[in-house]
């Protein structure tokens, strides 16, 4: 049984455990030809799906392993019940400019 190319390469992938390069290929070939986009971009595009992917897995892994009863995020923070802390000051601390203009943070309190 012959295969083409793109049944070799989804096969591959499949063996590899590569799965979320397996669902966007389609998506990203596309996007590839209508955009003109290189291999190596094409490539690049298509390995960050399987990156962003472990990373979020890694992230609640940890997560788990640190026994933390569940995720928070910053903007999961109720800013109303503590009205001393100002939101947009936070938002651009999350922003990390401060990392930009070479700047320490300190919270007291």
């Amino acid at each position: 049984m012959n295969l083409t190319s793109y049944q070799q390469a989804i096969r591959n992938l499949e063996y590899l455990s590569l799965k979320q390069m397996v669902t966007h290929l389609n998506e990203v070939v596309d996007f590839s030809i209508h955009n003109q986009l290189s291999f190596m971009d094409m490539l690049v595009k298509l390995t960050s799906y399987e990156i962003d992917v472990r990373e979020q897995n890694m992230i609640h892994a940890m997560v788990k392993v640190g026994a933390f009863p569940h995720q928070k995020e910053l903007l999961d923070f109720d800013f109303s019940f503590q009205p001393s802390v100002n939101r947009e000051q936070m938002l651009d601390f999350a922003g990390l400019r401060f990392i930009e203009g070479n700047e320490n943070i300190v919270f007291l309190g």
